[in-house]
């Protein structure tokens, strides 16, 4: 028995060795978030800006307050995931399968919801272009044409509206706080006291829309098209106007603080009674403005015959 014990003994060892190894390969090797999202389908309030997942197996997964800024969700597979009050502006789902998901604002993802989650008012939306004081929080509407859309007082914030066209449609009091709305069409629409708060409005187009009294504060309007716009009464403190196009527009009363109006165009804008206190002005054309009355970026108020220019 010696000798075969002994051979028993150092198989035996050895198998224990590889077992070993095996466990503390896998302790010393750490897993990707996909292999932890996907074996344990639990990642809730987690920061995913970024991760790859495209085709990542996430049925039934706890995704609550999850930021998912950048993440490639293209061809994953979410049904019945819970995904309310996640962040999902910024995620690329193209293809991405959220049959039965929980989205953003609570309500549920109903049948071929592929690419964007078709709640009840979100299908509504889609079908008739006619939703009034709908819940549309955190909605998938990017690409869409919704010309004419009867949107008043709907909850938009958070929604994705990128390159969608919402031209001639009426949003009067509607709140799109933190919306993502990169070069969509807004011309000709009714905009009154709008809460843009925050939103990404980049490269949008605003021309001839009605914008009176509307809330901007720190949106971003970077190279956007306000030209013949009416904001008068809105109030953009801080808001990124940078290379903007508000040609003919009529700002009047409008609060203009700490704005970013860089490379902007004021040409013929009416700014009487405008603040533009602490406004960064580089390069900014104000060719026949009309800017008496209105307060500089000095503190100072303009005074009569100011067209072109502030005297003070």
């Amino acid at each position: 028995m010696g000798g075969c014990g002994k051979t028993l003994m150092a198989i035996g060892a050895g198998l224990a060795l590889l077992v070993l190894c095996g466990v503390l390969g896998r302790l010393l090797k750490p897993e990707s978030m996909r292999e932890r999202l996907e074996a344990n389908r639990n990642c809730r309030l987690c920061d995913l800006s970024g991760t790859d997942l495209r085709g990542a197996d996430l049925v039934g997964a706890d995704l609550v307050g999850v930021i998912f800024s950048g993440t490639d969700l293209s061809g994953a597979v979410l049904k019945n995931a819970d995904l309310t009050q996640a962040d999902v502006r910024y995620a690329h789902i193209q293809d991405a399968v959220l049959d039965g998901a929980t989205w953003v604002n609570g309500q549920t993802c109903g049948p071929d919801s592929i690419g964007r989650c078709l709640t009840a008012d979100t299908a509504a939306l889609i079908a008739s272009r006619r939703c009034p004081d709908c819940n549309l929080k955190g909605a998938t509407l990017a690409s869409l044409d919704l010309q004419g859309a009867f949107l008043r007082g709907a909850n938009l914030s958070r929604a994705s509206l990128s390159q969608a066209s919402l031209s001639g449609s009426d949003l009067t009091r509607a709140n799109l706080s933190r919306t993502v709305a990169r070069q969509t069409d807004f011309q000709k629409s009714l905009l009154l006291e709008v809460d843009f708060s925050e939103a990404d409005l980049a490269g949008g187009d605003f021309s001839d829309a009605y914008l009176r009294g509307s809330l901007m504060v720190n949106a971003i309007l970077t190279n956007g098209v306000l030209e013949k716009a009416d904001l008068r009464q809105a109030i953009l403190h801080g808001a990124r106007l940078a290379g903007a196009r508000l040609t003919d527009a009529d700002l009047s009363g409008v609060s203009l603080k700490m704005a970013d109006l860089s490379r902007a165009d004021f040409t013929r804008a009416h700014l009487d009674g405008a603040n533009l206190v602490g406004a960064v002005i580089t390069g900014t054309t104000f060719t026949d403005a009309y800017l008496a009355g209105a307060i500089w970026v000095n503190g100072k108020r303009c005074q009569a015959g100011s067209i072109g220019r502030c005297m003070q």
